[in-house]
């Protein structure tokens, strides 16, 4: 996963990480993100809703929630393939590891049930949910679409100021 990621969470610093595929960032955004929602001890953890990762591409975005529900069922079950992440992530939350597996444990199950809270999305899809949020506000129909297809765009303006011929002087 190559580009930039953008990670936020409310209340805390906003951190940028760019750099080249291959380097470990992934790695890093997946201890970051475990890092803060592990560090909800509650019998139903929430933390993981306060939680904001934007990247650029769909593919990235599936990438890294992947990464972070593998990273959580490897913990669950005391898999090895995840024995170093468990180590940091125990070293940084200063907790034993029987301690990191439950809350992992529960992290994955709450996440799976509330799926849609689970925000690791992008940049443009997260300001498609803010837009829709507003649309009232914004004076917008609620039920709108955006359109991504160019020339189906296109289609829809000509063909929407060619049915104003006659109605506008200037137009016509």
């Amino acid at each position: 996963m190559s580009g930039v990621f953008y990670f936020y969470k409310v209340q805390k610093n906003f951190n940028v990480y760019k750099s080249s595929a291959g380097s470990g960032k992934t790695y890093t955004l997946v201890k970051e993100y475990l890092k803060i929602a592990l560090a909800d001890n509650s019998d139903i953890p929430k933390s993981y809703r306060k939680i904001l990762a934007v990247t650029f591409t769909n593919k990235a975005a599936a990438e890294m929630k992947l990464r972070v529900i593998d990273a959580l069922k490897n913990i669950s079950s005391a898999n090895t393939k995840t024995e170093s992440l468990a180590k940091d992530l125990c070293d940084v939350l200063k907790i034993a590891h029987d301690i990191l597996v439950k809350r992992a444990t529960k992290l994955l199950s709450e996440i799976l049930h509330n799926y849609s809270d689970f925000a690791i999305s992008t940049i443009d899809s997260f300001t498609h949910k803010i837009v829709k949020t507003f649309a009232y506000d914004l004076k917008l129909p609620v039920n709108f679409t955006i359109e991504t297809n160019t020339n189906e765009f296109y289609r829809k303006v000509v063909s929407a100021l060619l049915a104003k011929i006659g109605e506008l002087p200037e137009l016509t």
